[in-house]
């Protein structure tokens, strides 16, 4: 074995294989006979509706991979991005829009801070972290707002929002970028393979020098940011703040990124296939709409999804424990997809070792 930096990785190449693009096939299956069944679906324009209608889910969604990665959940998106939307909507209406928009960026930043010092300052568990604080945020902004929708006087964020740029619209725009970015930051910087090393075992990354809580703090502030993003695409669709219009997003957020073959037990995971996850979950929503079925039935499809999306990882982590952990050199084996943990070595062993940028 070489020297240079080594990865350790807890799945079988076959069984990630299996796992990372099963899902892709699967999207690619419901696209062929969607095509078939509705002459609708494959124009430009719904295409392009597609892409609109997958933006909000899509920007959160990136924001929970990082936080699945680093060992973490966000239950309280749909909390947030009500909260943000009436906030900008007030400060819109009282002042300008641009003012609004400053204004619910800088909340976005505070609920995701909130969130992050619950977890790591009071060592609360995520997952009841944020569900008291999605509750909270959620009853602020039905207090704010007088349990009523407000509307923007202002039309310029509605305008933005739905302008088209060679038929694509703004929001995809918006998501690419966020993609982007966030493949750079978890798949091509060190901080965001030592996500990946704090989301697979934590203890061993502090070992190795690594700020535990630090690392696991940032997520929380970039959802929170992602949030707010998610709440301006909203607002500028619907022209409308809603206090209401963010209770299913976190089912669709988790369903997305879970199905897309990010462990919800951290550790693993990849921006392409989640989001590919969240183009699934698009589809899947728009195929409802033009074959006319019951809208009911997709928070059942969800529903579901996660239960075998989780089922599967479950099995797919019993079967590694049952082969053991594969240490490979990082220049001598391919691997398609994220380690389930990467130890950085030129951290330095104990806690005089380098911390993450």
């Amino acid at each position: 074995m070489s020297d240079r930096p080594c990865r350790y990785r807890g799945l079988a190449p076959t069984s990630q294989t299996l796992q990372y693009y099963a899902v892709f096939l699967v999207l690619l299956a419901i696209c062929a006979a969607l095509s078939l069944l509705s002459n609708v679906f494959t124009t430009i324009d719904n295409l392009g509706n597609v892409s609109e209608q997958v933006s909000v889910v899509g920007v959160t969604a990136m924001g929970m991979t990082l936080l699945l990665v680093s060992g973490n959940i966000d239950l309280s998106v749909g909390g947030q991005v009500a909260l943000i939307g009436v906030v900008v909507a007030l400060a819109a209406n009282g002042v300008n829009t641009p003012v609004g928009v400053a204004a619910g960026l800088v909340v976005g930043l505070l609920l995701g801070v909130v969130n992050g010092l619950i977890v790591t300052r009071l060592a609360v568990n995520s997952l009841v972290a944020t569900l008291g604080s999605g509750l909270a945020f959620g009853g602020l902004a039905f207090l704010l707002s007088g349990s009523q929708p407000i509307v923007l006087t202002d039309r310029t964020l509605q305008n933005l929002m739905n302008l088209r740029l060679v038929r694509v619209p703004i929001p995809a725009y918006l998501f690419a970028v966020v993609i982007a970015a966030t493949a750079w930051l978890l798949h091509s910087t060190v901080g965001g393979r030592e996500l990946f090393a704090v989301g697979a075992n934590p203890e061993a990354a502090r070992y190795a020098g690594l700020r535990v809580e630090r690392l696991r703090f940032i997520p929380f502030v970039i959802m929170g940011f992602l949030c707010a993003l998610a709440s301006l695409i909203l607002m500028g669709l619907l022209n409308t703040a809603d206090p209401g219009a963010g209770a299913r997003l976190p089912l669709d957020v988790i369903a997305a990124t879970v199905v897309g073959g990010v462990s919800i037990a951290g550790g693993r995971g990849t921006v392409f296939m989640a989001v590919v996850g969240v183009l699934l979950i698009g589809v899947v929503s728009n195929g409802f709409n033009l074959l006319g079925l019951d809208p009911n039935y997709q928070s059942i499809f969800s529903g579901l999804i996660i239960i075998v999306a989780v089922a599967a990882d479950s099995a797919l982590q019993k079967r590694a424990g049952r082969i053991g952990p594969i240490a490979v050199d990082a220049a001598d084996t391919p691997d398609p997809s994220p380690v389930s943990a990467t130890l950085i070595a030129d951290a330095g062993p104990g806690p005089a070792g380098r911390s993450s940028a």
